[in-house]
C-alpha cells in the first residue's frame, strides 16, 4: 500500500477474502460428507459466485447512486445559497475544493439552513413589523410604508420601516392629545348649551374612544370646525342672555318693580345657557303681559329713557319733536310698539357713536371748567385767599388751556368721520358742533371784553391820594414768593422792594397797568399757527380775530409783574404822593 491511510482498507479486504476462501472451505467439506457429485458442485459454486457478483454490482450500484445524490444535493444547495445571499444582501458562499463531496455537502446543507433560518426571522420581523405599520396607519389614515410582496426585505428597507413607524406612532400620539383636548373642550360645550350630539361626528367625537375614532386630518379639520360652531353658538346665545337680562331690567324699570320682587327672580345656578335663556324668557314673557295690562305707564317710562338718549346723543329739540308719537296720548299696543322701535334705534346710535358722545360731554364739561376758573381769575379778592389754592387754581386752568384745543381737534375728526357715514352734519343742540365749539370761544371774547371795560376806564383814572377808610394792618417785612413773583394780600407789601410807607390795600389792587387782552383763535384750528401778541384790550364794537387761548393773560405771575413795575414807576402809594 502507497498510501497509509489505504492500509485499513488492504486489511479489510484481505479479510474478505479469507472469510470468503474460509466459507468456500467449508462448503467443499460438506458438499464432500453429503456425497455431491461433480457436476453439482459446479453448479452450486457458479450459484454462490453469482450471488456473491450480484450483491457486490448492487453495493456498487448503491454506493454510485448515493455519490449522485451527494453530487445533486451540492448542486442545488449551492444553488440556493446562492439565491439567499442575493435575498440577504450577503457576499457569494465560496467552496473549498480540498474537501470531499461528504463534507461538502455536509457543510453546504449547514450553511444553508442557517441562511434560511436567517431568512425566515427576516421575514417575520418584516411582517411583524408591517401589520403593526398597518395598524397604525390604518388609524390615522395614512399611506404604510411599502415593501414589494415575494421579497426579503433588506437591512435598509427593515430600517426604515422601522423608522416610518416611530414617525406615525408620534404623530398618533399628537392627533390623539389633540383628539383628548378638542372631545373634553366639545363635551363642555354640549353641556353649557345644554343640547347633546346629533351629528355622526359630533356622536364620534363625543361617545368614541381615541382608538375606536380615525385620527385623519380631516377628522381633525372636522373636530376643529365643530369646536368652533359650538363656540360661535355658545357667544350667540350668551348674547341672546345678555339681551334678554338688559330687555328684563328695562321691563323691571319701566314697569317699576320693586326690588324685593326682582330678587325674587332667581337664574339656575347649575343649568345650562339655554337653561337660564328659557328662564329670562319666560321672565321677559311675563313681564310684557304686565307690560301689556299697563300700557301708559310704559310709555312714559319709555319717553323717559328716550330723553335720556336724546341728551346723551346731543339731539335738537327739532330732532326730538320729529318723534310724533311722543305728542300721542292715545296709548295702544300700536304707540308702544312704536315707541320701543325709537327706543331700540337710540340705543343703537348710542350705542355706536358712544365714544364720541362721550368725548363732546368731556369737552363740554372741561369748558365749563375753564369758564369757571375764568370766573374766579376775574374776582378782585381772589388774591386775598392764602393756602395755595391760587396756584392750584392757575395750574389748574393752564392745563385746560393746553387740553381744550387738543380735544377739538380730535372730536373735529370723529365727527368728520361720522358726517361723512351718516350725510348730514352732526348737531349739537341744534347746530353744528364745530359751529357750537365756534359760538361758545365767540361768546367768551365778547363776555372777557366786557369786564375789562371797566378795568381799563379804572386803570386810566388816577388813584385817590388819600387812604380809604378803615384800617390797615402794619406792613409786614416777610415777603411771599410764588413763581418768581410777590404774593398781594391786604397785610403784605406790594412788591420785593421795601418801601418806607404802607403799601395800598387790596382794594386798590386791581389799579395797575392794563392787562393784556384775552387772546383767541377760530375754533378747531391749529393751535402751533397762532401767534402771541399782548396788546390793549379793544372796544367790544371792534371785532378781533378769534384764536386760542395760548396763554393765561391774567395769571398771577403777569399781575405780580405788572403791579410792581407800575408801584415803582408810579408809587401807587398815597402816603408818598402826599409827602412829596
Amino acid at each position: 500500500f502507497s498510501r497509509r491511510e489505504d492500509v485499513p482498507n488492504g486489511v479489510l479486504a484481505s479479510s474478505l477474502v479469507q472469510l470468503l476462501n474460509h466459507a468456500l472451505t467449508k462448503l467443499q467439506d460438506l458438499w464432500d460428507s453429503i456425497g455431491i457429485q461433480e457436476d453439482m458442485r459446479v453448479q452450486r459454486m457458479e450459484s454462490v459466485n453469482n450471488y456473491i457478483e450480484n450483491l457486490l454490482e448492487q453495493m456498487i450500484h448503491e454506493e454510485e447512486f448515493m455519490k449522485g445524490q451527494l453530487e445533486e444535493s451540492i448542486e442545488n444547495s449551492q444553488k440556493e445559497l446562492k439565491i439567499l445571499c442575493s435575498e440577504l444582501e450577503r457576499d457569494p458562499y465560496e467552496v473549498d475544493e480540498n474537501i470531499t463531496i461528504l463534507q461538502l455537502e455536509k457543510e453546504l446543507r449547514n450553511k444553508l439552513e442557517i441562511l434560511t433560518k436567517e431568512k425566515n426571522v427576516r421575514l417575520e420581523e418584516c411582517k411583524s413589523l408591517q401589520d403593526e405599520d398597518q395598524a397604525i396607519c390604518t388609524d390615522i389614515c395614512k399611506t404604510p410604508y411599502y415593501i414589494p410582496t415575494g421579497k426579503v426585505p433588506s437591512f435598509q428597507q427593515v430600517k426604515e420601516l422601522k423608522e416610518h413607524i416611530m414617525y406615525i406612532s408620534k404623530e398618533k400620539e399628537r392627533r390623539q392629545d389633540i383628539f383628548l383636548g378638542l372631545k373634553q373642550k366639545i363635551i363642555k360645550l354640549f353641556e353649557d348649551l345644554g343640547c347633546s350630539p346629533d351629528t355622526t361626528l359630533e356622536n364620534d367625537a363625543v361617545l368614541e374612544t381615541a382608538n375606536l375614532f380615525y385620527l385623519s386630518d380631516g377628522n381633525i379639520k372636522a373636530l376643529e370646525v365643530l369646536l368652533e360652531q359650538l363656540k360661535l353658538r355658545k357667544e350667540e346665545l350668551l348674547a341672546t342672555q345678555e339681551t334678554l337680562k338688559k330687555q328684563m331690567k328695562l321691563l323691571w324699570s319701566l314697569l317699576q318693580i320693586p326690588i324685593e320682587e326682582q330678587k325674587d327672580f332667581v337664574l339656575p345656578e347649575q343649568g345650562s345657557i339655554l337653561d337660564i335663556n328659557r328662564a329670562l324668557e319666560h321672565e321677559v314673557e311675563r313681564l310684557e303681559q304686565v307690560k301689556a295690562k299697563n300700557i301708559k305707564q310704559v310709555i312714559t317710562g319709555i319717553r323717559q329713557e328716550l330723553h335720556n338718549y336724546w341728551d346723551k346723543c346731543f339731539c335738537s329739540q327739532k330732532q326730538k319733536t320729529s318723534f310724533a308719537a311722543l305728542s300721542d296720548d292715545h296709548f295702544t299696543e300700536e304707540l308702544l310698539k312704536e315707541h320701543d322701535e325709537e327706543l331700540l334705534k337710540m340705543s343703537l346710535y348710542h350705542q355706536k357713536y358712544k365714544n364720541m358722545f362721550e368725548n363732546v360731554e368731556k369737552w363740554e364739561q372741561k369748558w365749563k371748567q375753564f369758564l369757571e376758573l375764568e370766573k374766579k381769575a376775574s374776582d378782585r379778592n381772589r388774591y386775598a385767599n392764602r393756602g395755595g389754592t391760587l396756584l392750584k387754581e392757575e395750574k389748574e386752568r393752564n392745563q385746560l388751556q393746553r387740553k381744550l384745543p387738543k380735544m377739538e381737534e380730535e372730536l373735529k375728526v370723529c365727527i368728520e368721520k361720522w358726517e361723512e357715514e351718516q350725510g348730514c352734519p352732526f348737531l349739537v343742540n341744534g347746530k353744528r358742533f364745530i359751529d357750537y365749539i365756534a359760538e361758545q370761544w365767540e361768546q367768551y371774547r365778547i363776555k372777557r371784553e366786557k369786564r375789562q371795560g371797566p378795568k381799563e376806564s379804572g386803570v386810566s383814572s388816577k388813584p385817590s391820594l388819600k387812604r380809604p377808610l378803615g384800617g390797615f394792618s402794619t406792613p409786614s417785612n416777610k415777603i411771599r414768593r410764588l413763581d418768581g413773583a410777590s404774593s398781594v394780600s391786604g397785610g403784605s407789601n406790594v412788591s420785593s422792594v421795601h418801601v418806607g410807607k404802607p403799601p395800598l390795600s387790596g382794594r386798590k389792587t386791581p389799579c395797575v397797568s392794563k392787562l393784556p387782552d384775552l387772546l383767541q383763535r377760530p375754533a378747531l384750528q391749529d393751535h402751533k399757527q397762532v401767534k402771541t401778541h399782548i396788546s390793549v384790550a379793544p372796544s367790544p364794537r371792534t371785532p378781533q380775530p378769534l384764536s386760542t387761548l395760548n396763554r393765561l393773560v391774567t395769571s398771577y405771575s403777569e399781575f405780580s409783574r405788572d403791579l410792581n413795575k407800575k408801584s415803582s414807576s408810579e408809587q401807587l402809594n398815597s402816603t408818598t404822593v402826599e409827602n412829596n
